[in-house]
């Protein structure tokens, strides 16, 4: 049978629905984590009344110039809460990643959902394996873009079709070598190599799973904000717990998406790596 990208789409988005509450389960404790490291910074900095005081702007100050900022006038705890968002973050994905891999090829194992999103050396390798991703795309991206940029900067046209290009192959590149993820959590050695061999005639493929299993919860994301910019504006003042329920209601469709690329790369795992069952 031939493998098609809506036909895995479907499948990973059928299997969510199917599996909603192991979805809830397991994606409640990286929600709550990130919403409350993303709260409390807002409250120490006292960052979370400017989103208040950019809805009550008048249209005349939202036109006026603004001088721009220096990094350097950065205050520290802004710089703090930055960091400890992006780590707090990247690992609760991490954990939901791992965890959420395993539940979809392996299926309910006999475990707590607590024991499954425990960090340990799977999760580290796991990291270890992004960051290794993300080094070699950075890699090839510099060693195109050198000699590219040696004829390009006369012409400011061709400037911009090679950078587009190299953003395209860098993407191409990238979703071929996904599947070192679905593997680390599986604690399969596949490599670098083994990835693209198996990902091979199937790079746009490999793009539309990554670009369309996202879509639709982006989508709904955009609506949901509105509707919570709205009912900020009907509060008359700022509010630092309406302000959490935001953030709790924006990380769980956050995790919807994340839950829907990890499950179609997984489908796409297992139908180009594993042997038939």
């Amino acid at each position: 049978m031939p493998i098609t990208l809506f036909a895995t789409l479907g499948k990973a988005y059928r299997f969510l629905w199917d599996e909603r509450r192991d979805l809830f389960a397991y994606a409640f404790l990286p929600v709550l984590l990130v919403s409350f490291i993303q709260i409390a910074g807002l409250w120490l900095t006292g960052d979370w009344q400017l989103f208040f005081e950019a809805l009550s702007a008048t249209p005349e100050s939202a036109h006026t110039p603004h001088r721009p900022l220096d990094p350097r006038e950065i205050p520290a705890a802004d710089i703090a809460a930055m960091v400890a968002n992006a780590i707090a973050a990247f690992a609760a994905y991490a954990m939901f990643a791992v965890a959420w891999f395993r539940r979809y090829l392996i299926g309910p194992e006999s475990t707590t959902v607590g024991a499954a999103m425990r960090w340990g050396q799977r999760q580290w390798r796991f990291v270890a394996r992004f960051f290794m991703l993300i080094f070699v795309v950075l890699l090839l991206g510099v060693l195109a873009t050198l000699p590219l940029s040696l004829f390009t900067n006369a012409n400011p046209i061709l400037d911009m079709f090679a950078r587009t290009a190299i953003v395209i192959a860098s993407l191409l590149v990238t979703d071929r070598l996904l599947l070192i993820l679905p593997a680390a959590a599986l604690d399969h050695n596949l490599g670098i190599r083994d990835a693209a061999n198996a990902t091979a005639g199937k790079s746009w493929y490999m793009v539309g799973l990554y670009l369309f299993s996202l879509l639709p919860m982006l989508f709904a994301l955009i609506i949901i904000g509105q509707i919570i910019a709205g009912l900020a504006i009907g509060l008359g003042g700022p509010s630092l717990s309406f302000m959490f329920v935001a953030l709790l209601l924006q990380q769980s469709i956050m995790f919807v998406a994340i839950a829907a690329q990890v499950t179609a790369l997984a489908e796409a795992y297992r139908q180009l790596v594993l042997p038939p069952a």
